[in-house]
């Protein structure tokens, strides 16, 4: 690489989660179940409304922070108001300004595993270490114990997800009085990755509604995932107003502001939820789940998103020969548990935002390929 690129991005290695995808893309007759994109289109509700914003000249800067309308409807009910939050480029460009603002030269954040892929390689950039707890070694729970172990004095936050990926676990309500207890005892930020917030099955909770963290933790959000809106690349941040005093100059000096249109389109997408997606997404999980009881493989059982990571130990491969395996013969693509956080290589993630009779044929193959190894 040029000798002009500073040495933590030599580091940084692509995702290889896109690059596995990139690879699966050489069988163009398999059944890709790999990336977190919606097999939905965007409702014809949110299009209209990004179609009459265009025709309306909505196509100038709106403020740094976003329309009022959209960020007093994302704060509604909530202990927040719309000076609260930053409409930003998608959940991705949220966490990076925050990671910029928080992270200096040394600092720790704990995060749990198996986790996403993209957090480690933007705290790296800012000189920062992560600390990881397994959760596979507790039930897939978030415990003080855990906690207290990976803490020390150089810990600046901790940052969960829920609906985690590539888990799909929801944080349950003891965990989260441990980790409001734990970063109130210890005086440090929480930042909560809530993406898959609207896609839960059992369970819904959220951090912005518990108010001795007010002042604590950041939240991040958007549509991509609840909406099927990727690529509208709307999302958003709510944090403190001394937090978002930090953050916004970040953004600011960064992207400006985000896509006027897509905000438009957002203020539409707050107006319902998509729980048709919701229980047309539970109906492929219970299919797959019952379907991997029925083979008699372990998994995570997954309370929201649209993931299942499963358990390939009993097969004696590595989450990436199994994965290989599974596409050359049989032509379905996974992604390895390997290339997430924690590196779990005893798992891989099976995507089931695909329709029923795609899954049904990638169960298929997954049965007479663990059959064969038996």
């Amino acid at each position: 690489m040029s000798k002009f690129i500073k040495p933590s991005i030599n580091d940084i290695e692509i995702s290889g989660i896109r690059q596995f995808n990139t690879y699966a893309s050489q069988f163009p007759e398999a059944i890709k179940l790999t990336l977190g994109e919606l097999d939905f289109n965007t409702p014809k509700r949110i299009k209209d409304k990004a179609i009459e914003a265009l025709n309306n000249n909505k196509t100038r800067y709106t403020t740094n922070q976003g329309i009022v309308e959209l960020r007093k409807k994302i704060t509604k009910d909530t202990l927040f108001t719309e000076d609260n939050v930053i409409l930003t480029v998608g959940t991705t460009e949220a966490l990076a300004i925050v990671l910029k603002s928080v992270v200096d030269q040394d600092d720790e954040i704990i995060i749990p595993t198996p986790g996403y892929v993209g957090y480690e390689p933007l705290i790296h950039l800012e000189g920062g270490k992560v600390r990881e707890i397994d959760t596979t070694k507790t039930n897939n729970c978030i415990t003080k114990d855990a906690l207290e172990d990976a803490y020390s004095e150089r810990t600046k936050a901790l940052l969960v997800t829920s609906p985690n990926n590539p888990t799909g676990h929801v944080l349950s309500t003891e965990e989260m009085a441990v980790i409001t207890q734990f970063v109130t005892d210890h005086d440090i930020l929480l930042v909560a990755d809530e993406i898959y917030h609207d896609i839960t099955f059992e369970l819904s909770q959220s951090f912005r509604d518990v108010a001795s963290l007010k002042n604590r933790s950041v939240i991040l959000g958007g549509y991509s995932k609840s909406h099927a809106m990727t690529g509208f690349r709307i999302g958003y941040v709510i944090a403190s107003t001394e937090l978002i005093k930090g953050f916004l100059k970040v953004h600011q000096y960064t992207v400006t502001s985000t896509s006027t249109i897509s905000q438009y389109a957002a203020l539409e997408a707050e107006e319902f939820t998509y729980s048709d997606m919701v229980e047309t997404l539970k109906t492929r999980r219970d299919y797959v789940t019952d379907t991997l009881d029925h083979l008699g493989i372990e998994y995570i059982q997954p309370e929201g998103a649209f993931y299942v990571f499963y358990n390939i130990s009993s097969t004696g491969l590595t989450s990436l020969e199994y994965c290989k395996q599974l596409l050359q013969d049989y032509g379905v693509a996974l992604i390895p548990g390997e290339y997430f956080l924690g590196h779990h290589n005893a798992y891989v993630r099976l995507s089931y935002a695909a329709d029923l009779t795609t899954l049904k044929k990638a169960m298929t193959q997954i049965e007479l390929m663990h059959t064969k190894i038996k």
